[in-house]
This record gives structure tokens, C-alpha cells and sequence, in this order.
């Protein structure tokens, strides 16, 4: 059994790595850069799911960086990156199981609409408004810590969707002739990556359920964030920061927007495709 098992978890690091290459050169013009979304980080979320994917995904990011052209310091760190990256997402496997680290799950939210917030403060009004909208946010976290679900607290859940959505549309609208671009639409980007993980926060706590496995697509975020940025800002030609915040966006949108729903519908079904020791 033991050697089925061994066999089982390579041949599941062997195609997680493979789709990873592949799903990379599919989408090169946006896998590479300091403006990337690299669709196939959404896959780094797996190794909350099993330990194979954490072999598999450094394999996988070491044969895309081969053929992405930035250079040979992107061939070597960034794989070691994704590694460290899917060892931390391993280890908040543990970390969930624990109840203390349940309002650690709010952590993603703080995280990227701080980032919405720098990238769409264009002017006070965008600043305010958002502000604002995370302010609904945590109203909203304090009426669910006091576990009273009934008609009127979903009623005024619902109506804190609602008004939340609404902010970030007017933000969005007033932010249009931002002076930069791209960097506006990432901003956006981030804005509506926020709302929608909100939803996901709210329909867990309201169902009753841990959330905190909203926690697993944040390691490489981060540290592909802040870590990839070092070498790749001075390749570039671009600030450490700001290559920090494009970069950031670019894994929030693939983490949480694409690799997030990936987890929960693998997670269903975790006993059937993933079996370890």
C-alpha cells in the first residue's frame, strides 16, 4: 500500500507540474513581466490539499521560468520562491485544524483591499469611498461574531452586499481617468477580487463553517510579491514597490479569483483524488 501511495503522490507532483508548464506557455504574454497574471499560479493552492503538489509545483515553475526569457536569476529563485510559498500553504493545512487561527482567515480581505485602496486612491473621493466600503465590511464582521443568524441579520447581511458592491462601482467609475492606467485597472481588479472574497467569508460564517481555508492561496502572494520583485524590478527596470504592487495584484487576481474556487470544489473531493499516508 505504502509504495501504491509513493506512486500515486509522483504521479500527482508529475501533472501538477505538467499543467502548471503548460497553463504557463498558453498564456505567456501574461505569465512573465511585472504587468503578469500568471493563470497557472492559481494552482499553488494545492498543496493544502496534498503535499504532492508541493514537489510538483516547484518542478512546474523551474521548466516555465526556463522558457519565460527573463533570465537566469528568474530560472533559480523563482522556483525556490515557489517552494517556500507551497510549504507555507502545507503548513496552514495544520494551522486551520486549530481554533485560535479562525480570524486569521480575515487576513486576505485586509490584505487586498489595502491594495485596492493604495491603487485606486487617486483622489480623496476614491480614498474615502473605500475606506468606507471596508468600514461595511467590518460592521459586517461584527454583527456575524455575535452568531445571531436570524431574518433580520440576513436581511442586514444582504443589504451590506449590496451597499459594499455599490461603493466599489462608484469608486471605480469616479477612478476612470486615473493617470495611469494599468495600474488603475489593477486596482480595480483588486477591488472586485475583495467583494467577491468577502462574499466567500460571509457565506462561510453564515453556513457555519471554517473559513479558514481562505488563508491557503496567501503565501505566494506574498512572497512572490515581495520576494520575486527583488530580483525582477532591477531586470525591469521598474521600482521595488511598485514592481511589489503590480506583481501582488497580478497573484491576487490568479490565487484568489481562479486558484480559490479551484480549492473549494477539490476540496469536496479531496478523499477521492488525493490519498496519503
Amino acid at each position: 500500500m505504502s509504495s501504491k501511495l509513493k506512486f500515486r503522490e509522483l504521479s500527482v507532483a508529475g501533472l501538477i507540474a505538467a499543467v502548471y508548464v503548460v497553463i504557463s506557455l498558453v498564456f505567456l504574454p501574461i505569465s512573465f513581466g511585472i504587468y503578469q497574471v500568471r493563470i497557472a499560479e492559481a494552482l499553488t493552492v494545492l498543496p493544502f490539499l496534498t503535499s504532492a503538489a508541493v514537489p510538483g509545483l516547484y518542478i512546474g515553475c523551474l521548466m516555465a521560468n526556463i522558457f519565460g526569457g527573463m533570465g537566469w536569476l528568474d530560472i533559480v529563485f523563482g522556483p525556490l520562491i515557489t517552494l517556500v510559498a507551497a510549504l507555507a500553504t502545507r503548513s496552514i493545512y495544520n494551522l486551520s485544524q486549530k481554533k485560535y487561527s479562525h480570524w486569521l482567515s480575515l487576513l486576505p480581505l485586509l490584505f487586498i483591499w489595502g491594495g485596492a485602496v493604495f491603487l485606486m486612491g487617486s483622489n480623496r473621493l476614491n480614498l474615502t469611498v473605500l475606506i468606507f466600503a471596508v468600514l461595511s465590511i467590518l460592521l459586517l464582521w461584527y454583527a456575524l461574531k455575535l452568531d445571531i443568524i436570524d431574518k433580520k441579520s440576513v436581511l442586514f447581511v444582504t443589504f451590506l452586499k449590496i451597499v459594499s458592491l455599490v461603493l466599489i462601482i462608484i469608486a471605480i467609475y469616479t477612478g476612470r481617468h486615473h493617470a495611469d492606467e494599468i495600474v488603475f485597472l489593477f486596482g480595480a481588479l483588486a477591488a472586485a477580487c475583495a467583494w467577491v472574497i468577502t462574499l466567500v467569508v460571509i457565506t462561510f460564517w453564515l453556513k457555519d463553517k471554517n473559513p479558514n481555508i481562505l488563508l491557503a492561496p496567501l503565501p505566494p502572494v506574498i512572497f512572490n510579491a515581495f520576494g520575486v520583485s527583488i530580483y525582477l524590478a532591477p531586470i525591469v527596470g521598474f521600482d521595488y514597490w511598485f514592481a511589489v504592487q503590480m506583481i501582488g495584484i497580478g497573484e491576487m487576481i490568479a490565487c484568489y479569483l481562479l486558484g480559490l474556487p479551484l480549492l473549494l470544489f477539490l476540496d469536496k473531493r479531496k478523499g477521492v483524488l488525493f490519498q496519503e499516508n
